[in-house]
């Protein structure tokens, strides 16, 4: 099957969005489906992105606008 996860975007909960979201990819992935990891602020993932989010994990502080523009820019 499939299934575009949607995860991410730009506000103070952006590193546990990613978190969840990349465990949800990573899942489905193992279940057999073609999954499409998109994060609404940067656009679709490639593999390697996936899995440099999974070895990263949640941040103990908000993104600050500053960062949300370098990871922008990075798009």
């Amino acid at each position: 099957m499939k299934i575009a996860v949607l995860f991410g975007g730009n506000s103070s909960e952006r590193d546990v969005s990613i978190a969840s979201g990349i465990q949800v990819t990573k899942s489905l992935k193992e279940a057999g489906h073609n999954v499409l990891a998109v994060d609404t602020f940067r656009g679709v993932l490639s593999d390697t992105e996936v899995q440099a989010l999974l070895s990263k994990g949640i941040a103990p502080e908000p993104p600050t606008a500053h960062d949300l523009r370098v990871v922008k820019s990075k798009t």
